[in-house]
C-alpha cells in the first residue's frame, strides 16, 4: 500500500463519512438559511425565498424535518432561519428543542416562505435569500450540502468563489475513480489502526439511532414490526438496520453517520457490518477494520455515481456492508468481490423516488440484498458476467453501475417528480 494511497483514503473518509442530524436535501436549505442570518443585524425574519435543483425538492418534499414532526422546506428554511447553527454544517439545526417548534411553524406557513424549482442543470443546488426589514443576505450552495460558493448582502457580493460545474466531482471523488477495489480491501485490512479508529463513531452514532428506532415511534415503524422470536442473523440486520432509518426519515433529532452526503446510506454501511460483528463477538479493532472497508467500498461506489440521483444509492453503500460482512466471516477478498457482484446482478429495480419514511423499505431491500448476496458468496457462487451489468472484473461492474445510474436513468427524476408535485 503506497503511502499517496493511504493519505488518500484517509482523506476520503474524513470527507465522506460525517455527522449529520436530519435528511441532508431539506439540511442543505436550512444550513443555506442559518448563514443568511448569520450576516443580518435584526433578527426578524420578514421574508425567505428558497429555490433549489430537482432532486433536492424530490428529497425534501415528504421527508420529516428532525424535532419538527413536519415535513418540507418551509419547514427547513424555517428552522435554519430561527434556531440554526450556521457553524454546525450538516448538525444545523441537532439543538432544535420542543420549545423552538410553535415558532418555527407560525414562520413556515404564515405565506412568508417561499419555495421554488430553479431551473439550473446542477444536481445539488440550493439558494436561501432571507429579508429583515431593509436588509437582506442571499446564500448560495451547489456541489455538495454545505458548499457556499456566493454571498451577497444588500445585493453586494461578501463571499464568493468559483462555483463547480453543474456535474463537477470533487478531488477526492475524481481520485477515487482511478483507485481498485483490491487497493480499498489491502488498505482496511493492514493500515495501521491508529490511523482509522475514528471509524468506530460510525457504529456509535448509527447504533444510537437505530436503538431510537426500535423504542419510539418514527416513520413506517418498520423496524419494531421486524422484530421476532426467531432472532436469525439475516433478521437482526434487517431490523437493526431499517430501524435506524425509521428513525431518521421519522425526525430523530440524534445524528447518523453519514457517508457521500446521505444518512441512509451511513446506515446501510454500518448497521449490517454492526451486527455482523456483534454475533461473532470480535474485538474493536476488527470491528473498526470492517467498518473501514464498508465505508470507503462505499466511497469508491458512490464516485461512480452523480451526487443525487434517481439510483437508490442505499443499495451501493450496503455493498460497502456486503465487503464489510465478508471481511469479518471469511476474511476472503475474492469472496468479497462475489457479493458485491451478486448484489449488482440485483440492484437494477432500485430507484430513488425521494427522501421519506419508504426509505427504511428501500434499506431493507438493499440490505436482504447484500445478506443473500453474501450468503451465495460464501458458498462460491456469483452471478456469472453474462448477465447484466455484472463482469468479470469487479472494478468494470462498479463502473458500469455508474454509467447505469448517471447515464441510464437521468431521465427519471423529472418523471419522479413531476408525479409528485401533481398528485
Amino acid at each position: 500500500m503506497n503511502e499517496e494511497s493511504t493519505e488518500k483514503f484517509i482523506q476520503a473518509l474524513h470527507e465522506g463519512v460525517v455527522p449529520a442530524t436530519g435528511c441532508t436535501e431539506p439540511v442543505a436549505v436550512a444550513y443555506g438559511a442559518a448563514n443568511c442570518m448569520k450576516y443580518l443585524s435584526d433578527g426578524v425574519v420578514d421574508k425567505i425565498e428558497v429555490n433549489v435543483s430537482l432532486n433536492i425538492m424530490k428529497n425534501a418534499t415528504a421527508v420529516i424535518v428532525p424535532g419538527t414532526g413536519e415535513p418540507g422546506l418551509q419547514i427547513a428554511a424555517s428552522a435554519g432561519a430561527l434556531i440554526g447553527d450556521p457553524e454546525a454544517k450538516l448538525k444545523v439545526i441537532a439543538g432544535i428543542t420542543q420549545d423552538d417548534i410553535p415558532e418555527i411553524k407560525r414562520l413556515a406557513y404564515s405565506g412568508k416562505v417561499q419555495v421554488r424549482l430553479a431551473q439550473v442543470p446542477d444536481d445539488l443546488y440550493v439558494d436561501v435569500k432571507i429579508t429583515s426589514g431593509s436588509e437582506n443576505v442571499q446564500v448560495w450552495i451547489a456541489g455538495d450540502h454545505t458548499n457556499i460558493f456566493r454571498i451577497e448582502k444588500n445585493g453586494e457580493v461578501i463571499f464568493k468563489k468559483d462555483p463547480p460545474a453543474p456535474h463537477a466531482k470533487s478531488e477526492i471523488k475524481l481520485y477515487m475513480q482511478t483507485e481498485k477495489f483490491k487497493n480499498i480491501w489491502d488498505f482496511a485490512t493492514n493500515v495501521p489502526i491508529d490511523k482509522i479508529g475514528f471509524m468506530k463513531q460510525a457504529a456509535d452514532l448509527n447504533v444510537a439511532l437505530s436503538d431510537e428506532g426500535l423504542h419510539n415511534k418514527y416513520g413506517l415503524q418498520l423496524g419494531c414490526s421486524l422484530i421476532n422470536d426467531n432472532r436469525t442473523l439475516d433478521n437482526q440486520i434487517l431490523t437493526y438496520t431499517v430501524a435506524a432509518s425509521d428513525a431518521r426519515m421519522g425526525g430523530a433529532t440524534l445524528p447518523a453517520m453519514s457517508n457521500s452526503g446521505s444518512g441512509n446510506q451511513g446506515i446501510s454501511a454500518t448497521m449490517p457490518v454492526w451486527v455482523v460483528a456483534q454475533n461473532l463477538d470480535v474485538n474493536d479493532e476488527k470491528l473498526i477494520r470492517a467498518l473501514t472497508l464498508s465505508h470507503l467500498t462505499a466511497i469508491y461506489i458512490h464516485a461512480f455515481l452523480p451526487v443525487l440521483s434517481a439510483f437508490c444509492a442505499a443499495d451501493s453503500a450496503a455493498m460497502g456492508a456486503a465487503a464489510g460482512v465478508m471481511y469479518l466471516l471469511e476474511d476472503d477478498y475474492e469472496a468479497a468481490c462475489m457479493a458485491i457482484k451478486n448484489m449488482v446482478g440485483d440492484s437494477v429495480g432500485m430507484v430513488c423516488d425521494g427522501a421519506g419514511c419508504s426509505c427504511a423499505m428501500k434499506v431493507a431491500s438493499a440490505v436482504s440484498s447484500m445478506y443473500r448476496a453474501t450468503q451465495l458468496a460464501r458458498k462460491g457462487i456469483v452471478i456469472p458476467s453474462s448477465n447484466g451489468l455484472v463482469c468479470d472484473d469487479i472494478d468494470a461492474t462498479i463502473q458500469g453501475l455508474g454509467v447505469l445510474g448517471t447515464e441510464g436513468l437521468k431521465e427519471t427524476d423529472p418523471v419522479i417528480l413531476n408525479i409528485m408535485m401533481n398528485k
